[in-house]
């Protein structure tokens, strides 16, 4: 439900690494950061886009070389399907997203 009504605005790309300790890692796909840039989501007394501005990284199984054609600060995308979200953390204010793909926006 989060995601629903909020588009980001593409601002990193790294690659996502998983193993068992620094020596054995291996390349599983890509991690894509974006900003809520719009959030259209109806808050509890008429509140309004209080998510703005907030950071978010996806992980995607799939290679860098799948978002060759997306630009820092100026692709816009939406997250529609799911993988797994867990909230972590101390604090319980750490958030993992792993998607299957995420869509860009057409302005």
């Amino acid at each position: 439900k989060f995601f629903k009504d909020k588009e980001f605005l593409f601002t990193k790309i790294e690659e996502w690494q998983e193993g068992e300790d620094a020596d054995h890692m291996h390349v599983v796909g890509s991690k894509i950061t974006g900003v809520i840039y719009q959030d259209s989501t109806t808050y509890p007394h008429d509140q309004k886009g209080i998510n703005q501005g907030e950071s978010i990284t996806f992980k995607v199984r799939k290679p860098i070389s799948a978002f060759n054609g997306w630009k820092v600060f100026q692709t816009a995308f939406v997250a529609n399907e799911f993988e797994k979200v867990s909230i972590w953390g101390d604090f319980r204010n750490q958030l993992s997203v792993k998607v299957p793909s995420l869509q860009p926006v057409q302005n």
